[in-house]
């Protein structure tokens, strides 16, 4: 009888590292993932120094709002109203 093995994948990512280099510094097109998704994880969001200073960035500036009560490596994540209408939404 053949053996049968069970694989598991695990995906870390809502897309932000999906994202070309270019883009990722820059904040509106990070911006419109997050909105989109409303949730990033910490692996995405420091996977190069590109991506891990464009959050430091959107964070400090309060475009968004985090809350990590999900649990490591996940953070749920909603736009404040100067965030939206960086993107061009309506709060």
């Amino acid at each position: 009888m053949p053996k049968r093995y069970a694989v598991h994948v695990c995906c870390f990512s809502v897309g932000l590292d999906d994202l070309p280099r270019r883009k990722q510094r820059i904040a509106t097109e990070v911006l419109r993932v997050l909105h989109e998704h409303g949730r990033f994880s910490v692996f995405e969001a420091t996977a190069n120094d590109v991506i891990a200073r464009t959050m430091d960035d959107v964070i400090r500036r309060k475009l968004v709002e985090v809350d990590n009560s999900p649990g490591y490596p996940w953070s749920n994540v909603k736009l404040t109203a100067a965030g939206l209408a960086l993107i061009g939404e309506t709060p």
